[in-house]
């Protein structure tokens, strides 16, 4: 165990926030008319949002006691205080103001929010480019660019199986569909969307990396209609009622391929980019069993499928790929408020699939799995007065998967395995069937103080964990299969303390410590190692934040020192049944700062630069180099204008390149009758710099007071810049060139709501 991350730990006040899931749902009307008002300002804990044309507003906060403010040029300000314990909805009556105001409201005694964390709301994230509002955690502060037509999340310098998504606290296997266009998780019912991109709190588990939230919207709040087409994909809503139960439902396909089949041929476009098909579908149901008692659910589910060709004058290298994947999830919760804090009980299940064939020349590599998920999760929370709160909870989580691979070792690539893109695999193939089992059952417990400018929260996480694989050896004639089963405990302090320096300017360190098991993928006798056991991390937040509405400007140092990572072994001949070990480490520092603005001068948005460096170590003697995702400088500004019936969102992206491993030389190989490169230092090089920038405009038209209809226009990459995606290489490896994404893209939509 490692002296300096334990250090930085206790000097940053012991470990990270305990921040639990409360929302704040509102309303804000004319005080003499009661109708609704549209693109106030409205400030929550800090958190800065705006209400949309009927008024409402939502967000995802911790529990304690919070400001809730509201102001405008044209407004009196308005200010209430409550005691956050649990879901609460407010209605905030209004002003019109006689003239612009200058009148200055101080906010005191609110809830803490972690440093990093970034929350966005529905309204607001429809309105930026993209327009898909789970799908913009890529544009939100921390997150870096992963590679064109990919799925991954890169939060922090952290590896993308690492960051686990969660809708209502239930998790997901990812938040992307294939190709990265969408989120699985439907934009129409998603209420808002919160990253935490380290030390987060106690209630959140088996991950080493961030967490990210998404909170499905009260069915109650949402459009009674709402229907949405572009050139991506088509999508409808609706909400109704049956007795006491309010639900919404929502539907989405793309029709991504034939829009491009129309301009383009699918076959060319491939090897830049991917054109899957996906659908995903969700229903929510929402009752009140009692005064004190709220009964919620779902059902989400999410289809996708790829099929492509990447052409090749050379047999040997010509690529397809076949990709299926299927999910769906199920949850229901039951809710009851207490005078003093709320008990909340959820259970949940779910079912994933997966297939992918991928055949290079004549070599085949294919994998498939089917797995069966659940869990329960309960938590029990009090005031205790004085300013001092508990909460405890209860989290387990199951995963059962069966597994058929075929291929060859190294495919697909592990992170950190040096590859050269268009390089053919060798054409050692092997197969195996396994299955493999994860169980971690948790207890936690959070306690939280206030005295005078400081607030703390103390918690920590402990973890029963159970790790199975059906065979220890691979399957060699008739010897009988013996079993690997592991039970470990891990323990996690995690905690924070802020200080309010004065009015505007706080401090705050946050740490903890973080364990996730193996990937059940990984438990192969054949292609991993059976008895892989728990990746561990410990994380480390110091930060000073500067607010005053309508602005905020935030400066985070990080760190994180991770280990026992699951890596490929270097040897040439590795151990019998143990093609992976756990001999991995890494290192991840950086700082960044993110200056942040609500509804100023009708404009909302953010600006962020991060600078930071990641690095792993595969084994203990090997060489550090870089991880695969690593950029040193990333910069993601956001921003959109709201006034009457137009929208303007834009966006602007620059960020290094990723690292790649060079060519250092070739030789001809008289066996396969093919070059093979002598690669150069592992992640030696990089990409050239990525930049983009892009421009989106809505307008909204009113119809007989009874539907909305807005109709957009969204352009990418307004430069035109050839970003380099890939290297690649001729035949003999002489010659390099750049594989680029697409140069500028024009896509327009239409959408009415009711």
């Amino acid at each position: 165990m490692r002296l300096a991350p334990i250090a930085a730990i206790l000097l940053a006040a012991s470990s990270a926030a305990a921040q639990r899931a409360a929302t704040v749902r509102g309303r804000v009307v004319d005080k003499q008319t009661r109708k609704p008002v549209a693109g106030a300002t409205v400030m929550i804990g800090g958190e800065l949002l705006a209400t949309d044309d009927d008024g409402r507003f939502s967000l995802a906060t911790g529990t304690g006691v919070v400001d809730i403010e509201v102001s405008a040029p044209w407004l009196v300000a308005s200010k209430r205080r409550v005691m956050v314990t649990a879901d609460v909805d407010v209605e905030l009556e209004v002003e019109e103001s006689k003239e612009v105001s200058g009148e200055r409201i101080e906010i005191v005694d609110t809830a803490p929010a972690p440093p990093g964390v970034s929350t966005l709301d529905a309204r607001t994230g429809r309105a930026l480019v993209g327009g898909d509002v789970a799908g913009r955690v890529r544009d939100m502060p921390g997150a870096a660019r992963p590679p064109a037509g990919s799925a991954d999340v890169i939060i922090w310098g952290a590896a993308p199986r690492d960051t686990r998504t969660f809708v209502d606290g239930v998790p997901v296997p990812q938040l992307y569909h294939l190709g990265g266009y969408r989120a699985a998780v439907g934009n129409d019912l998603v209420g808002d969307i919160r990253l935490s991109p380290a030390a987060f709190g106690p209630d959140r588990g088996r991950a080493i990396g961030g967490a990210i939230d998404i909170r499905l919207a009260d069915p109650e709040t949402l459009p009674r209609v709402r229907a949405h087409l572009d050139v991506l994909d088509a999508s409808a809503s609706t909400r109704f009622t049956l007795g006491r139960v309010a639900l919404a439902a929502a539907l989405r396909r793309s029709h991504l391929g034939e829009a491009v089949g129309v301009l383009a041929d699918p076959r060319e476009l491939a090897p830049n980019v991917p054109l899957p098909r996906w659908t995903d579908g969700q229903l929510v149901a929402r009752t009140k069993l009692a005064d004190d008692l709220v009964a919620t659910g779902w059902i989400i589910g999410s289809l996708d499928e790829l099929a492509r060709t990447l052409v090749s004058d050379d047999p040997a290298t010509e690529t397809t790929q076949r990709i299926d994947q299927r999910m769906v999830r199920a949850q229901v919760t039951l809710r009851r408020e207490r005078a003093d804090g709320y008990d909340s009980g959820t259970l949940w299940i779910g079912r994933d699939r997966g297939d992918d064939d991928l055949r290079v020349g004549l070599i085949p590599a294919s994998q498939r799995s089917a797995s069966w998920v659940g869990g329960l999760r309960g938590i029990q929370q009090k005031r205790l007065g004085g300013g001092a709160g508990v909460l405890l909870g209860i989290d387990l989580d199951g995963e059962s998967t069966q597994y058929r691979r075929t291929g060859s070792l190294t495919i697909p690539a592990r992170e950190g395995d040096p590859r050269i893109f268009g390089q053919p695999p060798g054409d050692d193939v092997a197969a195996d069937r396994w299955y493999a089992t994860t169980v971690d059952a948790a207890g936690y417990g959070i306690v939280d103080l206030r005295r005078g400018r400081v607030t703390a929260s103390l918690g920590a996480r402990l973890d029963g964990w159970m790790l199975g694989a059906s065979r220890l050896t691979p399957r060699v004639g008739t010897t009988p299969g013996i079993g690997s089963q592991v039970i470990l405990v891990s323990g996690d302090p995690r905690a924070s303390v802020e200080v309010r320096l004065s009015d505007e300017l706080t401090a705050r360190a946050d740490g903890g410590r973080y364990h996730q098991a193996r990937a059940a993928a990984d438990a192969s006798a054949v292609f991993g190692t059976p008895d892989l056991g728990l990746e561990q991390a410990w994380h480390a937040i110091a930060s000073a934040t500067w607010r005053r509405r309508p602005f905020s400007v935030e400066v985070a140092g990080y760190a994180r020192w991770l280990d026992d990572l699951v890596a490929r072994d270097l040897s040439v001949t590795p151990r019998f049944a143990h093609a992976l070990t756990q001999g991995g480490t890494g290192e991840v520092a950086g700082v960044q700062v993110t200056a942040r603005a609500a509804s100023w001068r009708n404009l909302t948005g953010w600006l962020s630069y991060s600078l930071s460096r990641s690095t792993r170590k595969d084994a203990e003697a090997a060489p550090e180099r870089l991880f695969d995702h690593d950029q040193t400088h990333g910069l993601i500004a956001v921003a959109a204008w709201m006034r009457d019936a137009w929208t303007v969102g834009g966006r602007v992206r620059a960020s290094t390149g990723a690292p790649r491993t060079g060519v250092a030389g070739a030789f001809f190989d008289s066996r396969s009758g093919r070059y093979q490169p002598i690669r150069g230092a592992h992640n030696g090089e990089r990409l050239p710099a990525f930049f983009a920038a892009d421009l989106r405009a809505e307008r909204r038209f009113d119809v007989r007071n009874q539907a909305r209809g807005y109709v957009y226009l969204e352009v990418q990459n307004l430069s035109g810049r050839a970003n380099a995606e890939e290297i690649i290489y001729s035949a003999d490896f002489a010659q390099k060139a750049y594989l680029t994404s697409l140069p500028l893209l024009a896509i327009g939509g239409v959408r009415i709501e009711r």
